[in-house]
């Protein structure tokens, strides 16, 4: 999350007084009085322990925990030019997706001595803008992206302040630019696609996020090429239609866009660009007395685990994403030791899964 910064009080404004039960932060010269050392074997202790006696160390660490002492790392990331944390700058917090991502790329950056701050950009290109300069302005040591569009600009802003990143579900970034994890897009779509075809389909159409976002742009690419392998020319059969966010709540506002035109013209089959599109659509659906699969197939992108939970199960395309998540940190962990190392690329291939939201077309 960004973190706010209070205003400091007008001038002639009364100050707050303290809460009672403020009491001075313990500092390291207060341990080192505690256990009868010098503050700078409590430094050794708490950077370089190999240094110090066995006897000295225990009589230290004792100390630290009467005094329930927490180190300031503020000062030791201002010498050292980078803190221990890397910054996660997801799309949407409060979906299900970035979670599994997140933990990934947590369980990975623990293992390798970091932390992970989480940013939301909300699809917003000056949110995201703002969050790396807080990732600057915290001398991150590096962070894991997900883009809310091509423009990279921001990012070598980044690098040049010495902070490498990693790119989330980009594969139109050239390797020379920058290091990405993502999941073959196209790949997804046309297993998409080529399921909805076999089913009978012809009519589909397509519910996507902002185009700004290249993984919406490739899925919808994998889909026209799935029709036109089976000989359906994909510039009529593909009718698409561009939520604005890649929320449920898109989902269920795009329900009278899907619907346009009466019975006739509704389409046999919605893949929609992600499952929260989906679920909220479903939704929309039902309300107006819609049956799914009966009146018309739907098939999701994401495999979140409420996919699985809904009535009827959501058809969709599953990718690896807590894999997706340790890989970007691993990459992301090689930049930071090695800054001038070469930059990777790994692709990783999604899995339709077909539950009941899918049935062939009763034309």
């Amino acid at each position: 999350m960004e973190s706010t910064v209070c205003p400091p009080p007008q001038s002639g404004a009364p100050a707050l007084p303290a809460p009672e039960n403020t009491r001075r932060p313990v500092g390291i010269n207060d341990v080192a009085a505690r256990a009868g050392v010098s503050p700078g074997t409590v430094s050794n202790v708490l950077n370089r322990p190999e240094r110090v006696a066995e006897a000295t160390r225990l009589r230290v660490e004792r100390a630290i925990r009467e005094l329930d002492y927490v180190r300031n790392s503020s000062g030791r990331s201002l010498r050292a030019g980078r803190s221990d944390s890397v910054g996660l700058l997801v799309l949407d917090v409060t979906n299900p997706f970035f979670t599994m991502v997140a933990r990934g790329v947590e369980d990975q950056a623990a293992e390798d001595g970091l932390t992970v701050m989480l940013l939301n950009s909300a699809e917003n290109p000056e949110r995201q803008r703002r969050s790396l300069r807080v990732l600057a302005e915290h001398r991150a040591a590096g962070a894991v992206v997900m883009p809310v569009d091509n423009d990279v600009a921001d990012l070598l802003w980044l690098r040049e302040r010495g902070i490498p990143w990693v790119l989330l579900d980009r594969g139109d970034v050239a390797v020379d630019v920058g290091s990405s994890v993502y999941v073959d897009n196209h790949a997804g779509g046309l297993a998409a696609g080529r399921h909805l075809v076999s089913l009978g389909h012809e009519r589909i159409t397509y519910l996507s996020g902002p185009l700004s976002l290249e993984q919406c742009r490739t899925r919808l690419a994998g889909l026209r090429a799935a029709l036109e392998e089976n000989g359906v020319e994909a510039g009529d059969a593909v009718r698409l239609i561009e939520a604005p966010s890649l929320t449920a709540d898109s989902g269920e506002k795009a329900v009278e866009e899907v619907l346009a035109g009466g019975p006739r013209r509704r389409p046999q089959a919605v893949f929609c660009a992600n499952d929260q599109l989906a679920l909220g659509l479903l939704k929309g659906l039902g309300a107006r007395g819609l049956s799914v699969p009966d009146d018309l197939s739907v098939v999701g992108y994401d495999d979140v685990d409420v996919a699985a939970l809904v009535h009827p199960g959501l058809t969709t395309v599953a990718q690896p994403k807590y894999q997706i998540g340790r890989a970007a940190m691993r990459l992301l962990a090689a930049e930071i030791h090695e800054p001038r190392g070469a930059h990777e690329r790994l692709v990783f291939t999604p899995r339709l899964v077909v539950r009941g939201s899918t049935a062939a077309h009763r034309g």
